[in-house]
């Protein structure tokens, strides 16, 4: 606890007052010449510790609470955000900001940071500062301790994973949305927070041709969850709490131990990390097989029958199915529609995880490459890859009543009533999630579709898609090289030839490890399936070219010569 020293006007006798605030430990005190010789007389001066503002008639400072006898308690808020500073730090900010986007388009940077573990708490102090620091020495220290320190997914040659795009747009919206900070997990929380997510959900269902379900208005609904891992744990979450609704059994019931999940082979690893965390000891990687006809892996369905079947002869009950639209390995795309109706047959929830190609439904002739749709009870689509919002999964499920019900929304708990969610038609996003808060990321989706428009949206993902097109002319151009799977939207996979498969998988190692070494012109990563080992390169940067594109494969012929 802080004393303030305050002087309301001339006339009036100075004042001390404590105040209470955690966030800060440290209060601001207005000073004047004749407190400060008080401060002198009694040997207090030793008590201003840090200077702070000088202002056009008061000066700031820190003051300990143990100088002063306690006198009695004000809410002062003033200065919990301080104007001025803002505004000048917070410009400077911007400023470094953008002058780094401009040095990363110019290559001043590679993509890997070059650091060893344990650079940064080599620059840092081992203890927090016990007094305030001024805001600019904070911000030098981000620009040359900890932008030094990042790896750079905005950077044109930015190839690994999946990219985290992030636009102007989105970047100004979550200045505000971090401005007026809210937990948003119920209505009147924040009405703002909560109608906007509901309108952007719809908004994506409009442009992405969903089944109507999905609307808020009807059995189901959207909402932005923080990542794909979190909406997928949530999916198989109100799956299990449908299937014991459905049997008529509680959690002490021996029947949960035989419930049985099943995910393709080649899914990310957050569908299996999600059911073991839901404690399913029952759960079946399908098999993948390579289809001739889409040049890529899919699920092998006479496998997933024969699996189902057996399962169900030996006692078992299959609650989940989660499909992929656009893989995370290699893009691939399973049978919706043909997944859809086993699920409906056998009362599976149907999950559809379509994190990364999902986007590309905004655009009217990939939407029409998926059917099936309607069966589908819950759908992920990750806002971060093909879009440009940093974070943000799209999480709609076809019936929200079930997955209200399943996260608990009759536990009561008396701080949460109010006669908004009592009496009025209005949606407690603490109900879709496990955790209670969450963020404000609506705001930037709401700015990054105004900003882009539908139209802008499209154009974006198909220039990205058209760069990809042209790496996979370069590859089909050069004998040394082929193409993995058939690119798909903007990911190419690609392997360096060799007759003998154990030496092209060590050869493919080396090439990647060959290229990240210097990561200027390009950072990949590489994966594996059927025990091939591949090199994949996903082009979604907004400041990727063609001439990056063309240096960057250049650059990979080039090392492929120094493999033999």
């Amino acid at each position: 606890m802080y004393r303030i020293f305050f002087r309301k006007n001339k006339s009036t006798k100075k004042q001390f007052m404590n105040i209470k605030y955690s966030a800060y430990n440290s209060f601001f005190i207005h000073q004047s010449s004749r407190f400060q010789g008080k401060l002198k007389q009694k040997k207090y001066s030793d008590c201003l510790k840090h200077f702070i503002y000088n202002g056009q008639s008061n000066n700031i400072f820190f003051v300990p609470v143990s100088c002063f006898k306690v006198t009695k308690e004000i809410k002062f808020s003033k200065f919990i955000v301080y104007f001025k500073l803002l505004m000048e730090v917070g410009n400077e900010m911007l400023s470094m900001v953008a002058r780094k986007y401009k040095d990363i388009e110019k290559l001043s940077h590679p993509v890997l940071p070059q650091v060893q573990p344990g650079f940064l708490r080599q620059q840092l102090p081992k203890t927090p500062p016990l007094q305030p620091e001024d805001l600019r020495l904070i911000l030098k220290d981000t620009e040359e301790k900890i932008f030094p320190g990042l790896t750079l997914w905005s950077h044109p040659n930015f190839f690994a994973y999946y990219p985290s795009n992030v636009s102007h747009a989105s970047i100004i919206a979550e200045i505000f949305s971090q401005s007026f900070s809210s937990p948003g997990f119920q209505w009147i929380t924040s009405p703002a927070q909560t109608e906007l997510e509901n309108i952007v959900c719809d908004w994506m269902v409009h442009s992405m041709q969903l089944p109507e379900k999905f609307y808020l208005k009807n059995s189901g609904g959207g909402t932005i969850s923080n990542t794909v891992s979190d909406a997928v744990f949530i999916s198989i979450h109100a799956a299990k709490r449908r299937k014991m609704k459905e049997l008529g059994i509680d959690l002490q019931d021996p029947k949960i131990l035989k419930f049985s999940a099943y995910y393709a082979e080649n899914a990310h690893n957050c569908a299996a990390k999600g059911l073991l965390i839901k404690d399913i000891y029952n759960t079946r990687a399908l098999p993948v097989k390579f289809q001739e006809s889409t040049q890529n892996y899919q699920i092998d369905l006479d496998e997933f029958h024969k699996i189902l079947k057996l399962d169900i002869e030996n006692g078992l009950i299959p609650f989940w199915t989660s499909a992929n639209w656009g893989t995370t390995g290699t893009c691939s795309y399973d049978q919706i529609e043909e997944i859809g109706d086993i699920c409906r047959e056998h009362k599976m929830w149907f999950n559809v995880d379509a994190a990364y190609a999902g986007s590309s439904w905004i655009i009217p002739k990939y939407r029409e490459k998926v059917v099936g749709l309607d069966n589908a009870d819950s759908i992920q689509i990750n806002f971060a890859k093909l879009m440009q919002v940093g974070s943000g999964t799209l999480f709609y499920v076809g019936d929200k009543s079930q997955l209200i019900e399943s996260m608990g929304q009759k536990l009561e708990f008396s701080l949460f009533k109010n006669i908004f969610t009592e009496s009025q038609d209005v949606m407690d996003y603490k109900d879709w999630q496990v955790g209670l808060g969450r963020r404000f990321n609506s705001l930037k989706i709401w700015w990054m579709i105004r900003s882009l428009g539908v139209y802008g949206m499209q154009e974006s993902i198909e220039q990205k898609i058209e760069l990809a097109q042209y790496l996979a002319i370069l590859i089909k151009e050069n004998n040394k090289f082929r193409l993995f799977t058939k690119p798909e939207l903007t990911l190419v996979t690609f392997v360096y030839v060799h007759q003998d498969i154990k030496k092209q998988n060590e050869l493919n190692r080396l090439l990647q490890q060959k290229i990240n070494s210097d990561t200027h012109l390009g950072y990949i990563t590489g994966s594996e399936i059927k025990g091939i080992f591949f090199l994949r390169v996903a082009v979604a940067n907004n400041s990727t070219t063609k001439e990056s594109i063309k240096l960057f494969w250049d650059r990979v012929v080039e090392l492929s010569d120094t493999l033999n």
